[in-house]
Formats: C-alpha cells, structure tokens, sequence
C-alpha cells in the first residue's frame, strides 16, 4: 500500500489526537497524579486505538470543508460557552443560542463522517465484490 496526499490528514490525526485526548482526559478530571492503577494505561490504550480507526477511515474522506468547518464551529461554541460562564452571561438567551450551535455542529460532524466513509469507502467495496462476483458466475 502506497501512501498518498489525502493520508496526511490521517497520519496527524493518529499522532496527535490520542495525545490531545489524554491530555484533555487528564486536565477534564483532574488526574495528573493518578499512580497504583491501571486507569492511565487503560485510557491512553482506549484512545489511541480510537485516534487509530479514525486515522484509518480518513482516507475516505473526501469532503473535508464542511467537516473542518463545522468542527471550527465546535471550538468557536466552546469558547464563547467558557467566556460567557466566566463573565457571570450563562444563564441569557446568548448562551443558550451558543449551546445549541455546539451540540448541532457535534451532531453534524458524527453524522458526516459515518456517511463519507460508508458511501467512499464501504459501498464502492460493496460494488467491487458484486461485479467481482457477477463476472465470476459468468465464466
């Protein structure tokens, strides 16, 4: 197997997702000094078998505007989330509006993904075995 231009994105993704989702782990839960159990290596090995699949799978993606926006839009939301929660504005009507554009582009990214991959990746193989099949009961 040769490596091509569209595997870049899934070679960054397998090196520095799992790293970013350990460290996100560690800082969300406040586990930086977590020693005498299995949890840390249970995590790391968790994520970067994830961070592994989806590097794998990005080489069927093949639309990756709307998928980069709408994780911009994610980080944008989160951020403005935080800011507003710091400045004493969660509870108005802005914040709220936030959320929502959040929660929206998070199910947006977990619906587009499995769509690109199932209709570059899994049908087109599907095809290939039924054409493969077909021309092997003809002959």
């Amino acid at each position: 197997m040769r490596f091509h231009r569209s595997d870049l994105p899934g070679l960054l993704i397998a090196v520095g997702g799992p790293v970013g989702l350990m460290v996100l782990f560690l800082a969300s839960f406040d586990v930086w000094d977590h020693h005498g159990t299995p949890l840390l290596g249970a995590m790391a090995g968790n994520l970067a078998v994830g961070g592994g699949l989806l590097a794998a799978f990005t080489r069927f993606i093949r639309n990756w505007d709307l998928i980069i926006g709408l994780l911009l839009a994610l980080v944008i939301s989160v951020g403005v989330v935080i800011g507003l929660q710091q400045a004493g504005e969660d509870g108005t009507a802005l914040a709220t509006g936030v959320k929502w554009v959040g929660v929206i582009s998070f199910l947006g990214l977990n619906v587009l993904i499995p769509l690109q991959i199932i209709n570059n990746g899994l049908i087109p193989m599907l095809n290939r075995n039924e054409a493969r099949r077909a021309a092997e009961s003809e002959s």
